[in-house]
């Protein structure tokens, strides 16, 4: 699945995968770090969700598993991030698109 965005009550969303495993978002972890050079500053796991915070460009977004919605990156603030939020998750969907986190 190519990367897209969603708009979600006013913010982008970046879906990377809609039926998701935890092994797949392990490898789309790797696919940051590796391609991006992210850093994950917090993590914070749970039994059906995972939560990775990174920066990128000064912009504070997360990686997110959830049982029921995937693969996601989205700004660490929600609802109250403003345009450049939504411009690095627009940036990081085209970066993305050529990445393949079956061969990390």
């Amino acid at each position: 699945m190519n990367p897209s965005i969603r708009n979600h009550v006013g913010y982008n969303e970046a879906i990377l995968d809609d039926s998701a495993s935890f092994d797949k978002f392990f490898r789309w972890a790797d696919v940051l770090s590796e391609k991006l050079n992210i850093s994950f500053t917090r993590k914070l796991d749970d039994f059906q969700a995972l939560y990775w915070d990174f920066l990128y460009k000064g912009t504070a977004l997360t990686l997110s598993f959830n049982i029921f919605n995937g693969i996601t990156i989205f700004p660490s603030l929600e609802e109250k991030s403003d345009h450049f939020e939504n411009a690095a998750i627009a940036e990081l969907v085209d970066l993305l698109k050529d990445a393949d986190p079956e061969t990390v």
